[in-house]
């Protein structure tokens, strides 16, 4: 990924609102935003974080050798160096657009297909890289993993900053990887991570309560998903989910915009026939556009089904042919942590979904019930730290929904566990009846073994909230903890194998 460095003073040109202490000489040869990963030649993004501003540590991104200092305001009175340190007040734009311009991502030939909303982003990205896959080559942002065509590593957040994003961009456009797939979160769009990347399909799945932590209100959290389809290339369409109501608000305020609405029938534009669902999975003839799709996935559940036309609709936007769609679709086997079946010979079924919104929970029991087990028992519990609001509405859902609720922590992270239990406890308490059974096991551990110690041959086990995650956040530790594996080793442990 080697490229020729950027003048200073040619960069500055492309930097929205700024000015500059210091002499702009010098070329800078690449960007970051966490100053331990800064590299000789760098531009060093000093931004304002949720809890931090990225001043206090522009010593430290100089001494590893940034060449200029990028940030909202001057710099500290005791700044004594001579790196020139731009100031834009809208430094986050201005960090993007420095990005795109260092890493010379504007033009590349890579049609990025991103995907935001509430539930459902990652299957449709998975989807999307397996019908990229069979297209031609793709890579992936996600909650999950990155990949950049060539390698695979852990994700650290489900959109990352904008050096890493166009950093990914250059390495697809270098390796001549045609098609991206990318999570959008809200954060992302609000902390203009993705100001500066131009989509070819931008794919809305559904907006339900979440994140009013940071949001504050739904007004402002759907505005936030609004503003991606501004990021719309000038050949790029908006895919949307128009069963959502959200998503058919968005269809009236996008007037204008290329569009593709997708639904379970018209006046959606990519609409089912024929659909069979049942516990292998789906079948459906797609109607499109482009022509008939044919849809055989081991996805399971009416949400999935959602899932999959969404990304049908945002895959064939971006360019990928039919037979690349219905190979895609058919040979992606499963998504980490979405309603993954965990199978040691034990006679009750045992599934683990990353479910840790109301909205998400009701879909995902109501998927479970369809498939026809005895009882349904349900481990689950609220994050710390997060929207506190969404907590007694989880409990209620779990209640109403399941025979047996097994209440213990999801990631407490600051708060006490004991606190946010209570918090889901008063959705739960009035939605238990004489046929409903309740447990309070605040260690997950000895949760999820309560959860198979109850379970009888039928029963369907749901562990919810964590999904593919590999560590539970407790103050300032993280412990490992993998619900799949935890769950899988319980089970031998009881002789099941």
């Amino acid at each position: 990924m080697s490229r020729p460095p950027l003048a200073l003073a040619d960069l500055l040109a492309q930097v929205p609102h700024s000015s500059v202490e210091g002499r702009a000489g010098g070329a800078v040869t690449g960007a970051a935003c966490d100053s331990r990963r800064v590299k000789p030649g760098d531009l060093f993004g000093a931004l304002r974080g949720l809890k931090e501003d990225g001043r206090r540590f522009a010593r430290e991104a100089v001494e590893r050798g940034a060449v200029a200092v990028l940030s909202h305001a001057g710099p500290p009175a005791s700044w004594s160096t001579s790196v020139p340190w731009i100031v834009s007040l809208r430094d986050r734009e201005a960090f993007s657009a420095v990005c795109a311009a260092v890493y010379g991502t504007r033009g590349l030939p890579v049609a990025v297909a991103g995907a935001t909303g509430t539930n459902g982003k990652t299957t449709v990205v998975y989807l999307l890289r397996n019908i990229f896959r069979a297209a031609g080559g793709s890579g992936m942002l996600g909650t999950i993993e990155y990949d950049d065509g060539a390698g695979l590593r852990p994700a650290t957040r489900t959109t990352p900053e904008a050096d890493e994003v166009h950093r990914w961009l250059r390495a697809l456009g270098d390796a001549s990887v045609p098609y991206g797939a990318m999570e959008v979160s809200s954060h992302s769009l609000v902390l203009q991570r993705v100001r500066h990347v131009r989509f070819k399909a931008a794919a809305f799945t559904n907006l339900t309560r979440d994140h009013l932590d940071f949001h504050q209100t739904m007004e402002a959290y759907y505005q936030a998903k609004r503003g991606f389809f501004d990021l719309l290339a000038e050949d790029g369409t908006a895919v949307i989910n128009i069963d959502d109501p959200y998503g058919m608000r968005l269809t009236q305020e996008l007037e204008g915009k290329r569009m593709l609405r997708v639904g379970g029938d018209r006046p959606a534009q990519v609409f089912p026939r024929e659909v069979a669902l049942d516990l292998a999975g789906v079948r459906a003839r797609v109607v499109t556009p482009w022509g008939e799709v044919a849809v055989r996935s081991s996805l399971a559940g009416r949400f999935n089904f959602q899932n999959l036309l969404v990304a049908v609709g945002a895959a064939l936007a971006a360019g990928a042919p039919r037979e690349a769609v219905e190979e895609g679709i058919a040979t992606l086997s499963g998504v980490p942590g979405r309603l993954e079946r965990v199978d040691a010979g034990q006679p009750f079924a045992v599934f683990v979904d990353y479910a840790h919104t109301d909205d998400a929970l009701k879909n995902l029991l109501a998927t479970l019930r369809g498939l026809g087990g005895r009882r349904l028992i349900t481990v689950f519990g609220c994050g710390g730290d997060r929207d506190r609001t969404k907590r007694p509405l989880m409990g209620a859902v779990a209640a109403r929904q399941s025979d047996v609720v097994v209440l213990t922590s999801d990631n407490p992270r600051t708060e006490s566990p004991e606190a946010i239990a209570d918090d889901v406890e008063k959705g739960i308490r009035p939605e238990l009846s004489p046929e409903k059974k309740y447990l309070r096991v605040l260690d997950r551990l000895s949760a999820i073994r309560a959860a198979f110690g109850e379970a009888c041959g039928g029963d369907v086990v749901v562990l919810a909230g964590k999904g593919h995650e590999r560590v539970q956040v407790r103050g300032a530790s993280e412990v490992p903890f993998h619900d799949p594996t935890v769950a899988r080793e319980l089970l031998e442990g009881m002789g099941w194998r």
